[in-house]
């Protein structure tokens, strides 16, 4: 859902003329879209597809909108989020279900082949195998 409104958003943020203005109201948008100030904050700063780096790509372009008033109001933003979600419990980012494992090519290349054996997708058995994991160690020796 962030990911959208910051996405959706972006397109607005190339008026250059406008451009600290149109950041601030999709900042705006995005702060009151956020269940923690966290996810503001990743949706904003994320350095891979956050809304200023999508809107400022060189290092000069964000430290000059760092200097802006607009810049001054969505820090306010984030400092109501804090103070509306707690420094502590805002700080956990709502979980997407997804994480990247970085894997050997072989370990790779055997789970896709036992996967395709199996008539699962990749994702179904790298699951299952964890879920199975997961029950073991709850129901094995250490849990009682």
């Amino acid at each position: 859902m962030i990911l959208h409104v910051v996405s959706s958003l972006v397109g607005d943020v190339l008026n250059m003329s406008k451009k600290p203005s149109t950041i601030l109201e999709s900042a705006r948008t995005v702060a009151s879209s956020v269940e923690s100030w966290a996810d503001l904050s990743n949706a904003l700063f994320n350095p891979e597809d956050g809304l200023l780096i999508k809107a400022y790509p060189t290092r000069e372009e964000r430290e000059a909108f760092l200097k802006t008033k607009e810049y001054a109001a969505i820090r306010k933003l984030r400092e109501a989020a804090m103070e509306k979600t707690g420094l502590i419990e805002g700080a956990t980012p709502k979980k997407s279900g997804k994480f990247m494992v970085r894997l050997p090519k072989t370990l790779h290349a055997a789970l896709e082949r036992e996967a395709a054996e199996e008539g699962v997708s990749l994702n179904q058995l790298v699951v299952t195998k964890l879920a199975l994991q997961m029950s073991q160690l709850v129901s094995g020796p250490l849990a009682k």
